[in-house]
């Protein structure tokens, strides 16, 4: 693994620990959770990441590789900032869309674990694998906060997710020569895809109401 592909690995897990943790603890507050449970879903959910990785890829990666005092204190603080989010009226529509950001980056994470390690020489199984460890986190997560009623919104994730992987993979096996400013803008104007599709679901169906 090179240097520029490392510094972008670097860069990209505070934001999914932040994102990961704010959206769990907005949508707790939605649930009617307290400042406690939300914050304590905030540190669960990036957790629960990790667990499914360590059982589903088995790579010598692990997904968070900053120091953990600081992605501990990225946590915290998405959970206090979702916490907040969650309990305003105009950000109905901006949670979502951040929590989707953050199972976004957090499948372009997994994948470049993978990658890392060496162990998967089947790349396409890789994305699904990496997917498949989003998904469930994201699955799992509402069903443990009781957010049953927001479960259709999963299967726009769930193609934000399918994206990230395989643009992430594109990018790492196709343009490797790029410059670091070059595929750091990559990354991050990839990361605005699933915002941009769910926005468009979401419009076309209150036209349809």
């Amino acid at each position: 693994m090179n240097g520029p592909w490392l510094l972008i690995l670097l860069l990209s897990e505070l934001p999914v620990a932040f994102l990961l943790a704010l959206g769990a603890a907005g949508r707790a507050r939605w649930c009617g959770a307290g400042r406690t449970a939300a914050l304590v879903a905030a540190v669960l959910t990036p957790l629960l990441a990790e667990g499914l990785r360590h059982v589903l890829l088995r790579s010598g990666q692990y997904l968070f590789v900053v120091h953990p005092v600081l992605v501990l204190a990225a946590m915290l603080a998405g959970g206090l900032a979702g916490w907040a989010v969650g309990g305003r009226l105009r950000t109905e529509r901006l949670l979502p869309a951040l929590d989707a950001l953050g199972f976004f980056l957090l499948t372009a994470l997994l994948v470049h674990s993978g990658l890392a390690s060496g162990l998967y020489e089947a790349q396409i199984g890789l994305c699904l694998l990496a997917w498949l460890i989003a998904g469930l986190t994201s699955l799992l997560r509402d069903m443990l906060l009781g957010d049953a009623s927001r479960l259709m919104e999963e299967q726009v994730y769930a193609t934000g997710m399918a994206l990230a992987a395989l643009l992430l993979l594109a990018a790492r096996l196709h343009w490797p020569a790029l410059c670091l400013a070059d595929q750091l803008g990559l990354v991050w104007a990839c990361a605005l895809i699933p915002l941009l599709l769910r926005e468009a679901i979401r419009s076309r169906r209150t036209a349809r109401h």
